[in-house]
């Protein structure tokens, strides 16, 4: 410890004070003070006036505590400096008009060089984490040039956020650094490093700055290109990025068309799709999508039913593309995993999934097509009863909350009267009479057809079930009602198609 006092000595570090830190009498360490709080743990460090400075851990994160009263004057929004002299922190307002914009440069240059250091350090599987830790960097700097922390520079974390650089629990690395390390465990080393690198350098995009490093690193791995892709389509490109992307490499194409696919703009990623494989013929990511738009196009001699079957297939397909997958995500993490397939069908109808698909890919459709998925946006989510179950064929009857009894007995009739007969090949083998599955019941062109897969419902649950299909019906209570399904005798968890 008193090798860190005598490098540290004089060194200012600065913090931008919150209302709810002076409150607390508490200065947050993980980043600005990060130095500090490994030097004021355990014992702590004497303060100037009295008292002394403490690390706790009480909140999780480190924060210096400090004797009553020892931010008494100090305003929220101002700059706090902690100056350690002669072995005592010296607490003070800075102002922060004449920085030394040298010092500054060199505090950003040397976390950026340190940071990418500990990208590649983390890929080969040297380091726990993409980042370089706060107080290593700033020890290495007095260690290089200890007047860089003698006068007050900007709070670290802004400063450094500024200069492109991200700041995570004490830790800092390049923008788009692999934060959540389960994500690359699949990787292969050099690939992690390309991963970071590209996502970085679309991200930061400036003016005078090029793409033409970035759209290299990803022609060298489909397996990069394939996940920076996705996360374009997610997230679409900004105008300046994508203006500054080359139009004759495959690579920067296949982004394009991803951005444009995210924004709707689905003619126009398919023709960017087309040039990436006259460019790159057998390119995985855009052969998958000059598939998928092809299958827009049906077959004009097959019956509406059939060519149903496929257009609810194409609409799954395009619900589970990058930009919406989350909508599914999202229903899962309040529901079960097994119940994917029917949080799947609830997504498409319940987030009008089926609406952006008409208005993305409308024009591919024939005009039976876009009529019928017209008419399924209407059909609404409805509880239906089992009356009989013949072969091959299953008559069901909607349910309301007025066809409850009082004693949550159905009366055994639908609230409008409407009874339906399907023909299936599955769900007869599945369903007794008495069951209730919660699904939407579409026409497919020639007669009612049930095309996801319905929810089981449990039967001394219905009345709780039929209070959720108000209109709008929100998926998300839906999906949650069956994460903690109630088993009766007889009947499956609640969970799955019947």
């Amino acid at each position: 410890m008193s090798e860190l006092l005598t490098l540290s000595e004089g060194t200012v570090l600065t913090h931008l004070v919150t209302r709810a830190e002076l409150s607390g009498e508490v200065l947050p360490a993980s980043d600005d003070l990060r130095l500090w709080a490994r030097l004021a743990d355990g014992d702590g460090v004497p303060l100037a006036g009295g008292g002394r400075v403490r690390t706790s851990m009480d909140t999780g994160e480190p924060v210096l505590t400090g004797p009553g009263g020892w931010l008494a004057g100090v305003e929220p929004g101002q700059v706090v400096a902690l100056r350690l002299r002669g072995g005592a922190l010296e607490l003070s307002v800075a102002d922060l008009e004449d920085v030394p914009a040298e010092r500054a440069m060199r505090v950003v240059q040397e976390f950026g060089e340190q940071a990418l250091d500990a990208l590649r350090a983390f890929a080969e599987g040297l380091e726990p984490s993409p980042g370089v830790p706060v107080d290593v960097v700033v020890l290495e700097l007095l260690t290089k040039a200890p007047e860089t922390f003698a006068d007050p520079l900007p709070p670290l974390a802004p400063l450094l956020r500024n200069a492109s650089l991200e700041v995570r629990d004490g830790r800092v690395g390049i923008v788009g650094a692999p934060w959540d390390v389960a994500s690359v465990a699949d990787l292969a080393p050099p690939d992690i490093v390309r991963l970071a690198l590209v996502r970085s350098a679309l991200r930061a995009h400036g003016e005078g700055t090029g793409l033409s490093k970035a759209v290299a690193y990803l022609s060298r791995s489909e397996t990069v290109l394939a996940r920076i892709a996705d996360e374009v389509e997610r997230e679409p490109l900004a105008p300046a990025v994508a203006e500054a992307l080359p139009r004759d490499e495959p690579a920067a194409l296949l982004l394009l068309a991803r951005s444009a696919e995210g924004e709707g703009r689905s003619f126009e990623a398919a023709g960017l799709i087309s040039e990436v494989l006259s460019l790159s013929p057998g390119l995985a990511p855009a052969e998958g999508d000059a598939a998928e738009y092809a299958a827009c196009r049906t077959d004009p001699g097959a019956p509406l039913p059939e060519r149903a079957a496929h257009l609810f297939r194409q609409l799954l397909v395009y619900a589970y593309r990058p930009a919406r997958r989350r909508l599914i995500e999202d229903l899962i993490g309040l529901s079960v995993r097994v119940a994917e397939p029917a949080l799947a069908d609830l997504a498409l109808f319940e987030n009008d999934v089926v609406g952006e698909f008409l208005a993305a890919r409308g024009d591919w459709l024939r005009e039976d097509e876009v009529e019928l998925l017209e008419s399924w946006r209407r059909t609404p989510l409805r509880l239906w009863e089992v009356l009989d179950v013949s072969g091959d064929e299953l008559t069901v009857a909607a349910l309301s909350e007025g066809g409850v009894s009082e004693g949550g007995v159905s009366d055994g009739t639908a609230d409008d009267g409407e009874r339906v007969t399907l023909t299936d090949e599955l769900l007869p083998g599945q369903a007794l009479p008495g069951d209730l599955m919660l699904t939407r019941v579409l026409s497919d062109g020639g007669g009612p057809h049930v095309f996801g897969h319905p929810f089981k419902v449990d039967r001394e649950r219905r009345g709780e079930m039929l209070a959720l299909l108000t209109d709008p019906v929100d998926p998300y209570a839906v999906a949650a009602f069956f994460r903690r399904p109630r088993r009766a005798p007889g009947l499956a968890d609640g969970s799955g198609a019947p």
